[in-house]
């Protein structure tokens, strides 16, 4: 299934996510929690220059790098944030690059003292789990234990139904919640349902967002003829906002299924005619289980798989144990 899907897609779903400063100032208070960050000013934070072209005149490019200022400081300071789906082994010297690229630019713009720059990973991949080092070097000022150790917020390990707890118009809790089931379409479903009521409490901004995230991820998995009726729900919600919420959610859930279903029965229907092809008789057994545990009559399974009534029976027993 994942084959199909566009490339990079969790990457750039979380590179639009966090080019808001509420779901930034989220990130850093209420996910990790750094010390500092209860004194970070609001309205302080702001989107920077992203590009950077370094000594070999080479164009660079972070994800996201954010522009914010303590209460009671003057002096700025910057968040870098790279998204990553797999595990970087690079990500030390990557960020590490967009730091001196960044300090370099201060320094050619007059700056008298260079910023503090603190980095973070945001992954959200489900198959393997981070084993990259977080060190890159040490000491700055208020910052020393954060500036040169990237924060790592890895999505899979969140308990992300409490961070729904927190705030009521943030979409970073909810993009969390359901990132965390993406490639499990019956929980998809069973989340999209349960964060119903926190999704009609979105502002129009917020909302517009989902459903980007949306349809980077959720349209995907849906059978080709399905799209187009994922596209007009979409553009309901649209005209209509949060009200129509409910409808989206519900029509979308049952898309899911219905695709999810769909692919299912193919992959039965091949699994037959293979099994046919080829006689063997552990092919057929394989695809009675499947048809057994999605509900399938004993006498349905026995003419479907051309195996005796009695074995199948015999699985059944042997599944339900």
């Amino acid at each position: 299934m994942n084959n199909s899907l566009p490339p990079q897609e969790h990457d750039s779903t979380f590179k639009f996510l966090f080019e808001h400063p509420k779901d930034i100032l989220f990130l850093v208070r209420n996910v990790i929690g750094y010390s500092w960050a209860k004194d970070i000013e609001e309205d302080s934070i702001e989107l920077a220059d992203k590009e950077f072209v370094d000594e070999y005149f080479l164009q660079r490019r972070a994800d996201v790098i954010a522009k914010a200022k303590l209460k009671d400081r003057e002096v700025y300071f910057y968040i870098i944030i790279e998204n990553q789906s797999t595990v970087a082994k690079d990500m030390p010297e990557r960020l590490l690059k967009y730091m001196i690229l960044l300090w370099a630019r201060k320094i050619r713009e007059g700056a008298e003292k260079l910023p503090a720059i603190i980095p973070i990973v945001t992954y959200n991949g489900l198959e393997k789990d981070w084993d990259i080092p977080q060190e890159i070097i040490s000491e700055f000022d208020i910052f020393k234990d954060d500036i040169f150790k990237y924060a790592l917020v890895n999505i899979s390990k969140l308990d992300a139904k409490a961070l729904l707890q927190e705030e009521e118009d943030i979409l970073s809790p909810v993009v969390f919640y359901l990132e965390q089931v993406r490639d499990d379409t019956e929980e998809l479903v069973k989340r999209l349902k349960e964060i119903e009521p926190k999704l009609e409490k979105f502002n129009k901004n917020n909302l517009e967002r989902f459903l980007i995230w949306a349809k980077n991820v959720i349209r995907p998995r849906l059978a080709k003829e399905d799209k187009e009726k994922y596209d007009e729900l979409a553009q309901r919600v649209k005209q209509g906002g949060v009200r129509k919420m409910g409808e989206f959610v519900s029509n979308v859930a049952r898309l899911l299924d219905e695709s999810q279903m769909r692919k299912f029965n193919e992959g039965v229907l091949q699994g037959i005619q293979q099994g046919k092809i080829e006689g063997k008789i552990e092919g057929k057994i394989e695809v009675a289980k499947k048809l057994i545990q999605r509900g399938f009559s004993d006498e349905d399974i026995a003419e479907l798989t051309e195996l005796d009534l009695e074995k199948v029976k015999e699985l059944r027993k042997e599944l339900s144990n």
